[in-house]
């Protein structure tokens, strides 16, 4: 029997179709789930000067923006939405060496394109510096220094799973 179909096509060649759609239809679902991340993300943290957002909005944001691209994403791609998240399905031997290397590719795209979206529809006074976490210059308490919120980070971070 030949690798051929009744419609004159060749086994291989379907095969490859295949295989090259539901690559690319995973790859296009981790770029737009990071690019919708970020964008919304991001966009719910700027500086509006009639209504700053509350730590609450900015919360509720990104967790719907989470279950959104995560919805959406899910059937074709998992929804890693983050390299990190890759990077464990990685370690954990979920997916291959080159699939997360294509995924981080495609996040690291859909994270760029979803700033600079973001970075065109704001008006310029209102971007400044696109939602970038600053500290005080000065607190009541204790001077802070730059890179306090990331000290702060590193010693409340545990070392090793809480599970």
């Amino acid at each position: 029997m030949d690798a051929v179909d009744p419609g004159g096509c060749g086994w291989a060649n379907v095969l490859a179709c295949r295989l090259w759609k539901a690559i690319s239809r995973a790859l296009f679902a981790e770029f737009l789930a990071t690019g919708l991340y970020v964008f919304f993300g991001v966009g719910s943290v700027m500086r509006w000067p009639t209504a700053l957002p509350s730590v609450l909005q900015i919360a509720i944001t990104f967790n719907l923006v989470t279950a959104m691209a995560v919805q959406v994403t899910w059937k074709a791609s998992g929804a890693h939405a983050n390299p990190a998240v890759t990077l464990a399905f990685l370690v954990g031997s979920h997916i291959s060496l080159p699939r997360a290397v294509a995924y981080v590719a495609a996040q690291l795209v859909g994270a760029t394109v979803g700033a600079a979206l973001l970075y065109g529809v704001m008006p310029g006074d209102i971007r400044e510096t696109l939602g970038i976490n600053v500290t005080p210059p000065t607190s009541s308490a204790l001077q802070l220094l730059p890179s306090s919120s990331l000290h702060l980070k590193a010693c409340l971070t545990p070392p090793f799973p809480i599970s």
